[in-house]
């Protein structure tokens, strides 16, 4: 009975759209790009260990952010770049999760920062 309870409950959750383990470089940017569908809502979480001090923020970043520009900056100064074409933003201490409502059909950027410079390692999903 067990076994058929867990069986139902992995089916019945929609896989994420974006799930990536990664880890980042003390003080770092890392970006993600992902699509969305006008009016649909996305869950974003950006799980790591932050008992040892590290702080991660997230922006997504809407379709207006040159990319160029922005892959171009020194490291936290793309981070604040990214901060003005924000969609919804994580910077809270410890481990963020947010929804965005997509305001247009189209690319966004999900950009991870390092704000706590310990680098380490982070599972960001998106469903």
């Amino acid at each position: 009975m067990i076994c058929l309870m867990v069986f139902l409950v992995s089916i019945s959750s929609p896989a994420p759209l974006l799930d990536v383990d990664d880890n980042i470089s003390r003080g770092a940017t890392a970006m993600y790009t992902i699509s969305l569908d006008e009016g649909y809502e996305y869950w974003i979480l950006l799980d790591f260990d932050n008992t040892s001090g590290m702080d991660l923020d997230i922006i997504v970043a809407s379709d207006e952010m040159d990319y160029d520009s922005f892959i171009q900056m020194p490291y936290f100064e793309d981070y604040i770049y990214a901060r003005d074409f924000s969609l919804a933003e994580g910077a809270s201490e410890g481990v963020e999760d947010l929804i965005l409502t997509a305001p247009y059909t189209g690319t966004a950027y999900i950009i991870v920062h390092d704000i706590g410079e310990t680098g380490g390692d982070y599972h960001l999903r998106v469903f």
